[in-house]
């Protein structure tokens, strides 16, 4: 049978443990909501702020370039004025300085040209100002000799012939300077006039301008940033080779190319493993196609989120003791004046009134045990006056031959475990029956009154006897053979 201060624990601590598993698991799942929403939402906002200020630039740069192709376009009032060596000549000197100026004025360009049709004019023709070395100054060099290129020779004179087949503007993918060791990217604006084609105007740009933005980005604790094509090519990894496809490096990573042909994670992540490390990644497309990738790993990501999580378990295990040491010392207390009834009980059913219940509550427990111990101390009255009933004799008031009975019996247990010293001394009212003959009953009983008197006045530390109508006996101590 179960006490009823174990099912107090039990209940109590049922009801913190379900308490707790509703909060903490409520919590646990609020948390990892709140943190991955908070997780995509800063890498793709640092995702997209990088991204705007890439676009910023190379809006900058086409904006130069623009403004040189525009120029250019209005200055040219025929598509004849190429053709002839004079004229030609003069055009170009006029855009040069234009030309130079809006290098000079476009954050990291190194190179800018205007490259006139090759059909039309000298294979070498046009404008072509660069940078010897990465802190040089601008100087006219001689332009690409188209004539030692075939058209289809895309690593050559691509610059020129596919902005020109496509009848639009475009960003060329990064390639390699050999002379001056500088990685670039260029963007190619062609130019047509009456439907025929001018050349074109372009600008080289020092890629390392974007690698040192793309470095600048740091998330959590290891979490950077890196650019490829549309393909899933390699543009720029702390890690991986320029133009090597992720997909091959890493056969995990071939989910990620394909999702970074989609152009953008919008507000989610994308996860993936990388290198047998799990990590998620925001990207953006950028103008000129290539898409930026901000990305962690998910251990830093999550960083918070098992913080939290830690925290609420190392709160559970702290509560749960104090949850059951609080609850004993609360059931202790409560039980204690139940226990406490429940001895006073079984002594009552014994036949001991001599209880006294001293644990004092100011409870429903308290009520009951004052109650308790009234209704003790009125049995003990009732049953003592019972006892006067049963052990006194009515007229006299003295002990009656029930009691007398009672006496003798305990001086013959006692004598059977001893030799006890004792008296007994017998008296008979002499005459009673002529008294009440003569005088009536009540003038006897009055004499049996007054004699029981004298026999109590006379033997004062004795008990005394009435063990009939006229019949008292006495019982006397005796201590060395003398009556006490």
């Amino acid at each position: 049978m179960k006490s009823i201060q174990t099912k107090f624990i039990i209940l109590i601590l049922s009801c913190v443990f379900v308490c707790s598993a509703v909060i903490g698991g409520a919590g646990i799942i609020s948390a990892e909501r709140v943190v991955d929403e908070d997780s995509a939402q800063m890498m793709n906002y640092r995702c997209s702020q990088l991204a705007c200020e890439v676009d910023a630039m190379l809006s900058r740069i086409e904006q130069s370039v623009k403004t040189l192709a525009v120029y250019t376009d209005e200055n040219l009032e025929s598509v004849e004025l190429l053709k002839s060596d004079g004229t030609r000549k003069a055009f170009t000197e006029q855009i040069e300085s234009v030309a130079v100026n809006a290098a000079n004025n476009t954050e990291g360009a190194v190179a800018v040209y205007v490259r006139y049709n090759p059909d039309f004019t000298p294979p070498t023709s046009g404008v072509f100002w660069s940078k010897t070395n990465l802190n040089g100054t601008f100087q006219k060099l001689v332009p690409t000799d188209f004539s030692r290129y075939s058209p289809t020779d895309v690593e050559h004179v691509g610059w020129y012939y596919i902005p020109v087949k496509n009848g639009r503007a475009i960003w060329l993918s990064p390639y390699t300077n050999e002379n001056i060791n500088i990685q670039m990217i260029s963007y190619v604006i062609p130019i047509y006039k009456n439907n025929e084609t001018v050349g074109v105007v372009g600008m080289d740009i020092d890629f390392s301008v974007i690698k040192d933005m793309i470095n600048s980005l740091r998330i959590y604790e290891s979490g950077n940033a890196f650019l490829t094509d549309d393909k899933g090519n390699v543009m720029y990894h702390n890690v991986y080779p320029f133009g090597v496809p992720m997909g091959s490096v890493d056969k995990s990573l071939i989910p990620l190319v394909a999702e970074l042909e989609n152009g953008t994670s919008g507000s989610s992540l994308f996860s993936y493993v990388n290198e047998n490390v799990e990590r998620k990644l925001a990207f953006r497309t950028l103008r000129n196609g290539m898409r930026l990738a901000v990305t962690a790993p998910l251990s830093e990501i999550d960083k918070n989120k098992n913080m939290l999580l830690m925290q609420i378990v190392a709160a559970l295990l702290v509560i749960a003791p104090l949850s059951v040491l609080v609850t004993v010392l609360i059931t202790r207390r409560m039980i204690r004046p139940l226990k406490e009834l429940n001895e006073a009980a079984k002594q009552i059913a014994k036949g001991d009134l001599s209880i006294s219940l001293t644990q004092q509550t100011k409870d429903e427990v308290g009520t009951l045990a004052d109650s308790f111990q009234q209704t003790v101390n009125h049995l003990q009255k009732y049953i003592n006056y019972i006892n006067s009933l049963a052990y006194r004799d009515a007229l006299t008031g003295v002990k009656n031959k029930t009691a007398y009975q009672e006496a003798e019996r305990r001086l013959e247990e006692q004598m059977r475990n001893g030799r006890p010293e004792f008296a007994v001394i017998v008296l008979d009212i002499n005459n009673l029956k002529k008294i009440n003959d003569h005088y009536g009953h009540d003038f006897g009983d009055m004499f049996i009154v007054d004699a029981c008197r004298l026999i109590c006045k006379s033997f004062p530390h004795s008990p005394v006897y009435r063990i009939g109508g006229d019949e008292f006996q006495s019982l006397f101590r005796l201590i060395g053979g003398v009556g006490v």
